[in-house]
């Protein structure tokens, strides 16, 4: 059997709610998806719509239960794909400040 290292700084957490997003230093009105998994320095969410890769992103991530803080940061993309049903994209991001 194989003992194949995390290559990874951070676990990642599966975990499932709401994330508000938009350009970062816009006024731009906050647009909605839904996180897939999330680590110390990463997140992973689907979107209505492609983002550019290396752009900044203002993100506000609402948690499910009231024993959890709201979390809000800034995320480079670094990756944006086409998600498995239609209109969807998968957004990989990574954690650049905490707001």
């Amino acid at each position: 059997m194989y003992n194949v290292n995390e290559l990874r700084s951070f676990q990642r957490i599966k975990t499932e709610c709401t994330v508000k997003y938009r350009k970062a230093g816009s006024n731009d009105v906050q647009k909605e998806g839904v996180t897939k998994n999330l680590s110390g320095n990463g997140i992973f969410f689907i979107a209505s719509e492609a983002l550019e890769v290396n752009s900044l992103i203002e993100i506000h991530l609402v948690p499910g239960t009231s024993a959890t803080p709201p979390l809000d940061a800034v995320i480079e993309v670094i990756r944006s794909n086409p998600g498995q049903s239609e209109g969807e994209f998968e957004i990989a991001g990574m954690i650049k400040s905490f707001t």
